[in-house]
């Protein structure tokens, strides 16, 4: 599919092969909002940091392939932004991460894909070349 995307985009899934890097994470986690029960806003969430998230996804029985690790990082926080209600606890997004990334009928670069697709849709780009 690469002849179908930019060529920056090729180069960065040369390079990391459909997942997260850590910088692609962060820039996404950083803009992550939630939708405030109060005031009906959205609010930007308090990001979990790389090294808390991985730690408590390994306390909770959940073992993260090396590769996978940035992507496991980005969908702990997506899970406290998107699904605050359905995964209010730390155990709740451990095994969403656990889930997401080893669903039987998925793979784990699916979820760079819906990411992609999600900014595609909000008109936001992607600068890929940041990223390299």
């Amino acid at each position: 599919m690469k002849h179908h995307i930019s060529e920056t985009r090729a180069e960065y899934e040369d390079l990391y092969h459909g997942h997260f890097s850590r910088a692609l994470a962060e820039w996404a986690i950083n803009n992550m909002q939630v939708k405030d029960e109060a005031s009906g806003k959205k609010v930007a969430i308090k990001p979990t940091p790389f090294e808390d998230a991985m730690a408590i996804i390994k306390d909770n029985g959940v073992n993260v392939e090396k590769a996978h690790q940035y992507t496991a990082w980005y969908l702990y926080n997506m899970a406290k932004a998107d699904y605050p209600k359905t995964c209010p606890t730390n155990e709740q997004r451990a095994l969403f991460v656990h889930e997401t990334l080893y669903d039987p009928d998925g793979s784990p670069e699916a979820v760079l894909e819906c990411f992609t697709a999600k900014m595609c849709n909000k008109g936001v780009t992607i600068f890929w070349e940041d990223f390299l």
